[in-house]
């Protein structure tokens, strides 16, 4: 039942993002040892976060202020990644470019909705595939994730850049998108505490 994984790893970078809009620009530009060590990364960093997640999510039934507090400190993160998305100035490509490439890096390694997103994941799926850290089932888990992550990375070296352009969308138009998203999901979760 760990295959449930790859799905969940799919699904979670399906969404234009940094990170995905990264892979697009390096597959474009034929940077294929950077790309490489970047979804290696990214596969060892979405295992980390897994990892860390699921076996906080087993502890923190009793601590709910840390939990609050982890909470807390993501969506701070996450407002500033969107206003720093919608306010960035774009003089030209090559900056606009690198941007995007710096951004998905550290997206990557500081990626703030990973353990929001894994904690509320792992409630799900732990219904389902009972996940511990004495449990080789997490590990299985963990690397059908990873999986599920890396095709949907090669999805979007393959159909992404088809896919930005027939929208007609440029990286600025979805950056500022996204940290609109990112921006009104913060202030949706305040309203809602």
């Amino acid at each position: 039942m760990s295959i449930i994984g790859i799905p969940i790893g799919f699904y979670g970078y399906l969404f234009p993002g940094n990170i995905n809009l990264m892979v697009v620009e390096l597959y474009s530009a034929k940077k294929y040892k950077i790309l490489v060590l970047m979804l290696a990364m990214i596969a060892i960093f979405e295992s980390v976060y897994c990892i860390t997640s699921l076996t906080l999510l087993n502890t923190l039934d009793t601590k709910s202020e840390l939990y609050r507090n982890i909470e807390f400190t993501s969506y701070i993160l996450v407002f500033l990644m969107g206003l720093w998305m919608i306010l960035e100035k774009r003089n030209n490509k090559k900056a606009a470019h690198q941007n995007t490439i710096l951004r998905g890096a550290i997206n990557i390694v500081f990626h703030p909705q990973q353990i929001p997103f894994w904690i509320v994941t792992g409630i799900l799926v732990n219904k389902v595939v009972p996940l511990n850290r004495d449990n080789s089932i997490l590990f299985l888990f963990v690397f059908c994730n990873a999986i599920g992550t890396l095709l949907v990375m090669y999805f979007y070296m393959i159909f992404g850049k088809k896919l930005l352009n027939y929208f007609r969308f440029n990286i600025s138009h979805i950056n500022k998108a996204m940290g609109s998203a990112y921006i009104l999901l913060v202030l949706y979760r305040l309203v809602s505490f």
